[in-house]
């Protein structure tokens, strides 16, 4: 129970601290309470974000601005927009911005982790605690635990640490093979660049380790990926049936993958068919026409969550910016299916941060 609780309260604040851009500038081991007067909503992807007029312990006003999670993950723990609007007073507790204290009172921000009403109740509704005794007590719907999977079908959570999520696109990449082109690139990097802060998104393969959830579900000819941060036209197709590319087909961030099922059931998805892309590889290292990609997927129900897993890997090829292919590891954690909101970028919200890095 203990190693259940701790893994759900580490996805919690990942969630929020992934909010599309670096959690270097943030205390993550550190959390403060803002009591004040909320002022702007803006309930929109990528993240939610709140402000704050708050009167600090020595009298003096600050103008608060809190980042949160994406709409669609608040909504699951019962938190929606209606649930604060300006001029509602309220506490939120964040984890403050490393540089506040050299900045002026009207430019102080912070990763929120939770907001208490006046009347006491608490945003999320739902704790880590209660999340994990909802598990406990469901039946499971197979001979593989939690909300089992036989065909890859199921709501998929991407499992990193919490140094791991740290360091989490706050870099680019480290001992990778780079060309000249990729280590100028890599040489010249700039966090505030991210192409996501315009509403661009990167594609495969940056979107395979999304910390963000992932519908899978199975068909007999396809298998069908849509995430919840990320727009329609980013959801991908894995064909089964040995199709070729369609006549007319263009080039683009996502590619044209197929797949084959292998002796053990796991399954091999080979993806062609890219558009260059600004940082399509990696944070800081851009993509060209000529990458290929690799993917292998293996069901196991070694979580130790109690659940299914989906170990996967994949090898990114583009001799434009690698000298030679990179090969990446992860883990998925099969979760309860859920609806999820539809996901519109709105540039505002993707860049607001910027004024506090």
């Amino acid at each position: 129970m203990r190693i259940i609780l701790i893994f759900l309260s580490i996805t919690l604040v990942a969630s929020t601290a992934v909010a599309h851009h670096s959690r270097t500038y943030f205390q993550l081991d550190r959390q403060v309470e803002v009591k004040g007067k909320i002022t702007k909503v803006k309930w929109r992807n990528p993240h939610v974000r709140y402000v704050v007029e708050s009167v600090n312990n020595r009298g003096a006003t600050e103008i608060w601005s809190m980042d949160g999670q994406t709409p669609g993950n608040y909504e699951q723990y019962g938190w929606f927009e209606p649930s604060l609007k300006a001029g509602d007073v309220v506490t939120f507790v964040v984890y403050p911005n490393s540089k506040n204290g050299e900045r002026p009172a009207n430019k102080q921000s912070g990763l929120l982790n939770k907001v208490i009403k006046s009347d006491g109740t608490e945003l999320p509704q739902k704790t880590a605690e209660e999340v994990a005794s909802d598990d406990e007590s469901s039946e499971p719907e197979s001979e593989f635990g939690r909300s089992g999977s036989k065909d890859f079908s199921g709501n998929w959570s991407y499992t990193l640490i919490l140094d791991e999520i740290k360091l989490l696109g706050s870099e680019p990449p480290q001992n990778w093979p780079l060309t000249s082109k990729g280590q100028n690139l890599a040489d010249a990097f700039d966090i505030d660049r991210d192409p996501i802060f315009e509403c661009i998104e990167a594609g495969a393969p940056r979107m395979i380790n999304y910390l963000y959830d992932r519908q899978w579900t199975r068909y007999d000819d396809r298998i069908e990926i849509v995430s919840e941060a990320t727009p329609s036209e980013q959801n991908r197709v894995i064909w089964l049936d040995g199709r070729d590319k369609p006549m007319g087909y263009k080039d683009n961030s996502v590619g044209f993958s197929t797949g084959v099922f292998e002796d053990d059931g796991s399954l091999l998805v080979t993806t062609d068919g890219f558009s260059a892309v600004r940082w399509g590889l990696e944070t800081g290292i851009d993509s060209s026409a000529e990458k290929t990609l690799l993917e292998h997927y293996t069901l196991t129900n070694g979580s130790f969550t109690g659940g299914m897993r989906m170990i996967f890997s994949f090898t990114v090829t583009d001799p434009v910016y690698l000298t030679k292919p990179v090969k990446v590891h992860g883990v998925y954690d099969l979760t309860d299916d859920r609806k999820y909101a539809e996901f519109k970028c709105d540039p505002e919200s993707a860049s607001a941060h910027l004024e506090f890095n």
